[in-house]
């Protein structure tokens, strides 16, 4: 006989009292052992002898959901949707299931909010019902009966976390729990050829609340972020096993609910027209997408008798590094300055090819100079002070271009292996490449 703690799962031979893991008290339970009867051989098949049989999807309408999925939602997959109180997981998903409905019968599962609650939401979004059936319920074993006797294509449930079963034991919301109730589900969906959408809560440190396994059982992970101060929002893709992980959908939050963001390009930089030093733009990859980001950097006298460094966007551990490289090589102490570097609209970067931004930012703000608008920044700095190509370069200043930069300095490796970069050295923009950062600092300006 085998006991479980319901709390964090640790296993023991005796039921104790408290769990010496999560200190959790009273929280061991009998866990009962499958029977493995009818068993029976069965015959293994060669990978050359399988048939590729391609993924059936169904569109959204929703441009920024279908590129974050990959083209869509792949039938029989399981999407678990997660983001912190009140950034519009249940505004996502019920607008989410207007838009299927139009062409799919959908049933939208509220285990948290009561009809009224939804309906005033609907009203405001200005959604119709035409194939979408709203169930009011927490229990997994209604659900699965109206799944069986509705049976749509669609099933959405707000949310997991809320959902009760008979059969279950242990506390709701516990890990246990979770499982059951998300295996249950995405096994009958699978087994039907149904699209499971699952709400999920998520922890303080901003990761899925519940076991790793959760993360494990479903196809997709999808996590809804909010730009800080603004009422922009970014979906996130972390697991999709039917297409890329690296893609990134944009909506606005508006009083009639979410609004797409297709053209992105420029969203996160700063509307003024006025140059200020300290400023410079340069370019993150997101999935298929270049977006414009706008590097603020700030060096001043210090406010104690040494200097303090802070960054909001880019991890300090980078800025302290390029800091010390351009110590080292452009022979500027900043010892003695307070350095405060900022991504414009709160925008968190882990992408090295700003480096290049970051360094020239630094420098304009160190030497009080200011660095035109039209000009841009690519490039990822090394410990050399070497300036090394980045992936993708042509996309980048092909939208730079469109975008309508004069000026565009890149790695001098990019522009001597690429005789493709040369046709962009026109009249409309120039390309400028640099080989270490001595030489960006000569073009802002010598130091006084």
């Amino acid at each position: 006989m085998i006991y479980e703690c319901v709390k964090c799962g640790l296993t023991s031979p005796v039921k104790m009292g408290k769990c010496h893991k999560c200190n959790e008290w009273n929280c061991f339970e009998e866990k009962k052992e499958s029977k493995k009867n009818n068993l029976k051989l069965l015959v293994s098949n060669k990978l050359s002898d399988l048939k590729t049989l391609s993924n059936k999807q169904i569109e959204s309408s929703i441009i920024e959901m279908d590129r974050v999925l990959g083209g869509g939602f792949t039938v029989g997959s399981t999407i678990l949707l997660g983001g912190e109180p009140g950034i519009g997981k249940s505004t996502l998903a019920l607008q989410l299931a207007a838009n299927l409905s139009n062409s799919n019968s959908v049933l939208y599962v509220s285990a948290e909010e009561s009809i009224s609650q939804i309906n005033l939401r609907s009203k405001r979004l200005g959604i119709t019902y035409n194939n979408l059936f709203i169930l009011n319920d927490a229990s997994i074993d209604q659900i699965l009966l109206q799944i069986e006797d509705a049976k749509p294509n669609i099933v959405i449930i707000d949310s997991i976390h809320a959902l009760t079963s008979n059969d279950l034991d242990s506390p709701l919301g516990s890990i246990s729990h979770l499982k059951t109730s998300s295996q249950t589900l995405s096994e009958y969906c699978k087994k039907n050829s149904v699209i499971l959408v699952l709400i999920c809560h998520i922890t303080k440190d901003g990761t899925i609340a519940g076991p790793k396994t959760l993360e494990h059982l479903v196809d997709t992970v999808l996590y809804f972020d909010q730009i800080e101060s603004d009422e922009l929002r970014i979906l996130r893709t972390t697991k999709n096993r039917f297409g890329p992980t690296n893609e990134i959908g944009i909506f606005k939050m508006t009083e009639k609910g979410l609004i797409e963001v297709c053209e992105s390009s420029n969203i996160f930089i700063s509307d003024s027209t006025n140059s200020y030093p300290g400023t410079a733009i340069s370019s993150t990859f997101e999935g298929s997408r270049s977006i414009l980001i706008e590097i603020q950097s700030l060096v001043s006298a210090p406010s104690q008798s040494y200097g303090k460094r802070y960054s909001n966007g880019i991890e300090i551990n980078r800025i302290n590094m390029l800091i010390a490289i351009l110590e080292k090589f452009s022979k500027i102490t900043f010892n003695d300055k307070d350095i405060f570097v900022n991504v414009s609209k709160g925008v968190k970067v882990k992408d090295p090819s700003v480096d290049l931004a970051i360094i020239a930012a630094l420098l304009s703000s160190f030497k009080d100079l200011t660095i035109p608008l039209d000009n841009v920044f690519i490039g990822e700095v090394g410990l050399g002070g070497e300036v090394k190509t980045v992936t993708k370069i042509e996309k980048r200043i092909k939208e730079f271009e469109r975008m309508g930069f004069k000026k565009c300095f890149i790695p001098y490796q990019s522009l001597a292996q690429s005789k493709s970069l040369e046709r962009y050295s026109s009249n409309q923009m120039k390309l400028i490449s640099i080989n270490n950062i001595n030489e960006l600092n000569q073009y802002i300006g010598e130091v006084e």
